[in-house]
Order: C-alpha cells, then structure tokens, then sequence
C-alpha cells in the first residue's frame, strides 16, 4: 500500500510542477520578449520568430523542472510534462488565427526539447565498479 500511495504522491507532485512551470514560464518568457521588442522598438513582423524561441524555451524549463524528481523515462516524462504547453498552443492557433504551418514546427519543437531536456534531468544512478 505505501508503495501505491508514494507513486500517486509523485505523480501529483508532477502534475502540479509541469501545470505551475508552465503558467510561469509562458508569462514570464513573454513578458521578456514583449519588453525587448518594445525596448528596441522592433517591428512586430519579428513575433512569429519570437514565439518560436519562446515556446523552446517554454518547453525547456517545463520538462527539466518538472523530470527532476522522475529517476526514470525521461524522454516520455518530458514530452508528458510539456502537454500543458501543447494545449496552449493549440488555442493560441485557433482563437489567434496563427497559422498550421507554424503551430507544426512549435508542436515538434516541443516535443524534441521536451524529450531532451527530461532525458537531462532524470536521476539515473550510474554505478562503476572496478575490478
């Protein structure tokens, strides 16, 4: 039974962590870039560039903060974090007429870094021994 209950207590603690990181690290990659173009006076035809770093980045942190407590499966546990992430930019498509072509390159963006970045932080312990 305890064995039951500290998976369900992981699997929770994970949910909230990728749901919570990635609440905050889309309104604060935002925030940046929306302060850099507006700093630099940029032109706005650059934001199609900007979403596209800021959803590696989003996707970054999400998986990493999120697969840091996972010892194992880090590739499917940071693709499975970053759904958070997917969902906002499926809505970002449809209600902001974004485009599929672009909403592709951030889907397997997404799900490339997701996957790397969980791989990097699982826990694996690595044992040598020397004869």
């Amino acid at each position: 039974m305890k064995k039951q209950s500290s998976t369900n207590r992981l699997l929770i603690k994970f949910v909230i962590k990728s749901v919570i990181s990635t609440i905050f690290s889309i309104a604060f990659f935002s925030f940046v870039f929306s302060e850099i173009v507006y700093k630099l006076d940029l032109n706005t035809d650059n934001n199609r560039v900007f979403s596209i770093i800021i959803v590696f980045l989003c996707s970054a942190c999400i998986a990493f903060i999120s697969v840091l407590s996972i010892k194992n499966n880090g590739a499917l546990m940071g693709i499975v974090s970053t759904l958070a992430l997917l969902f906002y930019e499926t809505f970002n498509m449809i209600f902001n007429d974004s485009g599929l072509v672009l909403f592709l390159i951030k889907l397997v963006l997404t799900l490339l870094t997701g996957a790397l970045f969980g791989i990097l932080a699982t826990r694996k312990s690595n044992k040598f021994k020397v004869k």
